[in-house]
């Protein structure tokens, strides 16, 4: 697909011919951020209506993921992946780190241009120039990113033009939005990965990024092993891969950014830390790079930067002026502007202000890819739907489920694929862990998603990382509270969501759990039905659709699906229990992913429909499990119950929601080891008068449905309010 404005291109193009304006080559996998440096130049010629090309070349090192930066700009559409297939001519061809690529594929004897420039980040080899240049793709000419790395083509004292002014990065972004305050400083790294960009010794090392857990420490590219005590990273440290980040997503979760190579020449960051200064982040390095970066960054010795950090962040007034004058420097040393002349120089154009549209064609309407976990019901597939149903054209929701649930996410009208559970697969967690990040991955590309929306209790590595390595696709964790004491091993993952929405709770105020500590993280809504009221059916219809005698009293056994109690025994004491009452019609409730048939009791109904809560006015009362979803539905449409919480430990607290029940008029709460009182209870849920006052307490707690304002929030962070 082509951009929509495209510029003018020479007369007389050979049949069969693509052309270009400007082509891009390079190691789109490599390390650093010549990702970042390839994506900023690709969205300068998108503005002046110049088509980009990308051409990725491999490199002497083994694989790679797609740089996330590089990924942007393609799904973004300010440029397009080259086809080599067929002969393509550009007016600018530039190679960026030609020193780096080390195979070069047949197909670039299709290629041809006007001019090729080559970008030099080091020193080059003459053996690799040489077999660039017998290519012969057309006039070669060189462009150093930095005064030292002139000085060494300089004195190569080759016939090669060299470029007047230093190829430097494009300062790409501005302010990133303030993050929500942590306990402790973060400081970030960007590097390539080489020996030259760490600090000298493993003690100034530790100096710099401290393992002992006073400053969170983000790394963009581990040190090579050599550079690390025993060879590996410390623990508390968090890694992220060259594929598994953009760098403006990295830098949004730092308050500094630290560079202090060992090495006189190293290849040099520029392009992030223009990014970083430009975004709003103090930037720590040698005073040796004073000249390079001039007053923008904050210059200290090694061993300095911490204490230096941490000082900085306390002193408002001092952090003020020194985000200003990062921010000042970034346009001043790396300006947008220089990139439009030299690009307009090379390729010989005039300028033409356009902007390359995200998808050509029909209007585009984002999507967003829900991600219900599989739980022991099916909760975390009913909120997604319920937000879902509400997206009102604003964006288009399609589902990849880890719950066996894909008929009934397809019968509400949504596109849904299946990824099985970790449970389900009985895998090796950290296997199926890469394994959901590359269906995830697979899923965010193939379909364009703009956003992916997770509702369970375990964001995994894998889970995030599929988002965070797919730019511009937004991520959001619909977090449900009322957790058990023990957090989930990947709560701090909260950090890399764009939004955490927490669906609320009418017993809010006996979350004891460990979202609750951290509800600050979160965008609060109403408590999130799949349904509205006026959804329901009315008794006589309801009555009709299940089969039974509207005039005689009816009672739903609705106890989970099995996975962490003797759901059989329960409803077992609860069906013995009223069939003591004469006239009682029983229904039990069957869930899709129930481990077990329901269909045990003579003379009882079973109904496996969902949602359930569409027949609540079929029934007199329920004998219910207390999960989030049934007590807000049953407390929203009147349906008076009897909870008996699961307390197992690998559930949210079922107890406390349904002792605040009570506590409120609205039911009964009846634990599992006192069942013997059962009857008695029943007995008075059997009578007109109790269901009456009990359906009036359930009216005085009645919230707005949330569902309506979690698809409001998903809208506005993608633009699509």
């Amino acid at each position: 697909m082509e951009p929509q404005a495209r510029s003018s291109l020479p007369a007389s193009p050979k049949a069969g011919e693509d052309r270009f304006d400007v082509i891009i080559l390079a190691d789109m996998t490599r390390r650093g951020d010549i990702g970042l440096r390839i994506a900023g130049e690709c969205r300068i010629q998108a503005g002046m209506g110049l088509r980009s090309g990308l051409i990725h070349i491999s490199s002497n090192r083994a694989g790679g993921q797609l740089s996330p930066d590089i990924q942007e700009c393609v799904r973004n559409r300010t440029a397009e992946v080259v086809d080599l297939e067929r002969r393509v001519h550009t007016r600018l061809a530039v190679v960026h780190s030609p020193n780096s690529l080390s195979e070069f594929p047949s197909a670039l004897l299709n290629l041809s241009a006007d001019k090729v420039v080559f970008v030099h980040d080091r020193s080059p080899n003459p053996a690799v120039m040489g077999r660039w240049l017998g290519l012969s793709v057309g006039p070669v000419c060189w462009a150093p990113t930095n005064r030292w790395v002139r000085a060494a083509l300089e004195q190569l004292h080759l016939p090669i033009p060299i470029e007047a002014a230093d190829w430097r990065p494009v300062a790409v972004g501005g302010p990133l939005p303030s993050r929500a305050r942590r306990r402790l400083a973060a400081i970030g790294h960007i590097g390539a990965g080489g020996r030259g960009q760490w600090p000298a010794s493993k003690q100034a090392l530790l100096s710099l990024l401290p393992a002992n857990g006073n400053v969170d420490v983000n790394v963009l590219v581990a040190p090579p092993g050599e550079v690390l005590t025993g060879g590996k990273p410390p623990p508390a440290w968090k890694i992220f891969g060259a594929g598994d980040i953009s760098v403006p997503k990295f830098l949004s979760l730092v308050d500094a950014v630290v560079f202090f190579p060992s090495v006189e020449i190293p290849e040099l960051p520029d392009a992030a830390i223009a990014a970083a200064m430009a975004a709003g982040k103090p930037v720590f390095t040698s005073p040796r790079f004073h000249q390079h970066y001039g007053p923008g960054p904050v210059y200290c010795e090694v061993e300095e930067a911490v204490a230096q950090i941490v000082d900085l962040i306390r002193d408002e007034d001092a952090l003020s002026r020194t985000v200003d004058a990062g921010m000042e420097q970034a346009q001043f040393q790396f300006p947008a502007e220089a990139h439009r002349e030299r690009i307009l120089r090379l390729t010989g154009r005039q300028s033409r202000t356009a902007r390359a549209p995200r998808r050509t064609g029909a209007p585009h309407t984002p999507r967003a890819l829900f991600v219900p976990s599989n739980g022991v019901g099916l909760g975390h597939v009913g909120r997604m739907l319920a937000i879902a149903r509400r997206a009102g054209g604003r964006f288009e929701p399609m589902f990849a489920t880890l719950a066996q649930a894909v008929p009934l996410i397809e019968n509400f009208g949504f596109h849904c694929e299946y990824i099985p559970s970790l449970s389900d697969t009985h895998a090796d967690p950290f296997v199926w862990d890469n394994w959901l990040r590359a269906e995830l991955s697979r899923l965010i590309c193939g379909y364009d998603i703009d956003m992916l929306v997770f509702d369970g209790n375990n964001p995994t590595n894998g889970l995030v990382s599929a988002a965070l390595s797919q730019p511009p696709c937004a991520l959001v964790w619909v977090r449900r509270g009322m957790g058990k004491e023990t957090p989930s091993p990947w709560l701090d993952n909260a950090r890399f969501f764009d939004l955490i929405l927490e669906p609320g709770e009418l017993a809010a105020d006996r979350d004891t759990g460990p979202t609750a500590r951290r509800r600050h993280e979160a965008r609060t809504v109403g408590p999130i039905r799949l349904l509205d009221e006026h959804e329901l059916l009315p008794r006589a219809d309801a009555a009709a659709a299940l089969n039974l005698d509207p005039a005689r009293p009816a009672v739903l056994i609705q106890l989970g699906s099995g996975s962490h109690r003797d759901v059989i025994a329960l409803v077992d004491a609860a069906v013995k229990t009223l069939r003591q009452f004469d006239g009682v019609q029983i229904v039990v409730a069957e869930w899709e992913n129930a481990a077990g048939p329901m269909s045990l009791w003579p003379g009882t109904r079973v109904v496996s429909g969902f949602p359930l809560s569409r027949y609540f006015r079929a029934f007199d009362f329920s004998i219910a499990a207390a999960g989030y979803n049934t007590v807000h539905e049953a407390i929203e449409f009147g349906l008076p119950c009897i909870f008996v919480a699961n307390t197992h430990a690998a559930i949210d607290d079922q107890a406390a929601r349904a002792g605040f029940a009570q506590d409120a008029g609205a039911a009964i709460a009846l634990p599992e080891d006192e069942l013997f009182q059962l009857p008695a209870v029943c007995e008075v849920m059997l009578d007109p008068r109790a269901q009456e006052v009990m359906r009036g307490k359930c009216a005085a707690l009645r919230r707005d449905n949330g569902a309506a304002a979690a698809a409001d929030a998903l809208a506005s962070l993608i633009g699509a309010a």
